[in-house]
């Protein structure tokens, strides 16, 4: 399972180099780490193991987890490569700020669809329980990342344009 990790999080960043380069690529494979260290502690804290059911779900949740960093990284590329006014910094902000309803919505429909899995009793109830806690965990971390720490990553990674009436 952890090999089945390693190459998802692998195929993601490939693809991603392949559509959107390289850099936009990288902040999203260090978005990656981040997100899924952030919630081994949650996991840690919350007495979780790491055994098969909690490696599937972080498993499952690598394509909601790269949705957030992708879409917070494409546009913030939109936003440094457009034309008009304003430094770097204004632009990344304007560029998460764009898109923060429609992540915070799709977080909370996901927490949402698993979030009956919390309430499965009996034998599945406790075999049931990391896939319950990981997958809107790891997601509600993904969110926290594409609005913190993707743009500072971003700022770093992403070259805006030159031209005219640009400052850094």
């Amino acid at each position: 399972l952890i090999g089945s990790l390693v190459v998802a999080v692998v195929s993601v960043v490939v693809l991603l180099g392949v559509a959107l380069g390289w850099r936009a690529a990288a902040v999203v494979a260090l978005a990656v780490p981040v997100c899924y260290g952030i919630t081994l502690g949650l996991d840690l804290w919350a007495g979780y193991t790491l055994n098969r059911v909690t490696l599937f779900a972080l498993i499952l949740a690598i394509g909601l987890l790269v949705d957030d960093p992708i879409t917070g990284v494409d546009n913030i590329d939109r936003h440094l490569h457009r034309s008009g006014s304003g430094d770097t910094g204004t632009r990344i902000a304007a560029g998460v700020w764009e898109i923060r309803a429609p992540l915070v919505m799709s977080t909370l429909a996901i927490v949402l669809a698993f979030l009956p899995m919390s309430f499965i009793t009996g034998m599945m109830g406790p075999y049931m329980a990391p896939m319950a806690f990981n997958v809107p965990v790891t997601v509600v971390v993904s969110t926290a990342v594409t609005c913190l720490v993707t743009p500072w990553l971003a700022r770093r990674l992403l070259v805006a344009p030159e031209g005219p009436g640009r400052s850094e």
